[in-house]
């Protein structure tokens, strides 16, 4: 009985180390595959591409997303050569430019473009980290017009909000260089088109150094943007006109209600002002946004009917808390009113933007 427990634990131990070995071969093959998965592919321009696709995507189940971007894409080298395709010929359709002045904005971008770029590379990061865009903060030297240009209209030019990837059509590799073609996608038109990334090899590995076609791409979609624009312009324009004239009476209207001696407004003219707020100016800009939403942007137009909204939607904020600051006498309301007014005008000035830089495009000047 004593050897059949004898040799009942000696066949257990060969089972256990039998498994033991299986565990250790299955260890070997994991390790062996990843291994090759890490020096075939993971080592690939495929990988580093399919990486930065996913990054992009915002699908990337990683915490560091930032630093994956940085990984897979040089972004000064692309952001440096972005820049100076975006900004190359900004004024050349601008007419009312003297050759002069259009050489002296030209050297001016050049000047600045150090601290756009890595402005430019935090905002990259920023979205890699968050999946949506950011804008520049109060601290930051591209916020609003401090560098003599708008800088989220800038962003708006180079398309790279609404582009977005389709597929990875082929690579090519030579050596330790690389050009991937790659098929993207303008949102807001539909229109594909194949932009070509130059790859190198480094000691870290695949990176994308340059969209080489970059300025081919911007010369395809923008034609395209901008005769979409154009038609929808044509058909609120006379929304605009109309409003227009209604808010500039409601102004002048605004101003003699507001007239003072002493810059201090009497309880009687509190009280008219909040009836007119109330009675006319809020619900004249609503009317105006409503009747602007009954049209459908045109392809092309998303961005040029976005800013009409938001500016709508700040301006009536604005309105709302000017009313409860006079209503109360209340410091904080009128400074957050205040503030709203000057959100509201830089979108004025950035719908402005996109006005004057349609109608100097090479599509038909059909408007101003």
């Amino acid at each position: 009985m004593g050897k059949f427990d004898w040799q009942q634990q000696l066949e257990q131990r060969r089972r256990r180390t039998r498994y033991e070995r299986i565990g250790v071969l299955f260890l070997l093959i994991f390790v062996l595959g990843f291994g090759l998965w890490r020096f075939f592919y993971a080592d690939s321009a495929e990988y580093a591409l399919e990486q930065l696709h996913q990054i992009l995507l915002h699908q990337a189940i990683k915490n560091h997303d930032a630093k994956a971007l940085q990984e897979y894409c040089n972004l000064e080298a692309v952001s440096g050569q972005a820049y100076d395709d975006l900004t190359r010929d900004m004024f050349a359709q601008d007419d009312n430019l003297s050759n002069d002045t259009k050489v002296m904005f030209e050297q001016f971008y050049i000047k600045i473009k150090p601290q756009v770029v890595r402005d430019t590379i935090q905002l990259l990061l920023a979205y890699a980290d968050k999946g949506s865009w950011q804008n520049p903060s109060d601290d930051n030297l591209l916020k609003g017009r401090q560098l003599g240009m708008d800088y989220e209209y800038l962003i708006e030019r180079s398309q790279i909000r609404n582009t977005s990837i389709v597929k990875i059509d082929k690579i090519n590799r030579n050596k330790d260089t690389a050009l991937a073609k790659i098929q993207v996608k303008d949102d807001y038109t539909n229109t594909l088109f194949t932009l070509n990334l130059l790859m190198n090899k480094t000691e870290e590995g695949w990176k994308v150094v340059r969209i080489v076609n970059y300025r081919d791409y911007l010369d395809f979609v923008t034609p395209i943007q901008t005769s979409g624009l154009l038609a929808y312009k044509r058909a609120t324009e006379d929304i605009i006109d109309k409003y227009n004239d209604i808010l500039d009476t409601q102004q002048t209207r605004f101003n003699q209600l507001t007239a003072t001696s002493d810059g201090r407004l009497s309880a009687s003219q509190r009280s008219k002002l909040s009836d007119y707020i109330k009675s006319d100016i809020i619900p004249a800009l609503e009317k105006r946004q409503q009747e602007l939403d009954a049209i459908p942007p045109r392809d092309g137009a998303q961005y040029l009917q976005a800013l009409r909204a938001e500016e709508t939607k700040t301006s009536i904020a604005q309105w709302q808390h000017f009313l409860t600051g006079i209503q109360n006498d209340n410091l904080s309301e009128l400074n957050t009113a205040n503030a709203f007014h000057k959100k509201a005008l830089d979108l004025r000035h950035r719908i402005d933007d996109v006005s004057k830089n349609t109608a100097i495009t090479k599509m038909p000047q059909s408007i101003p």
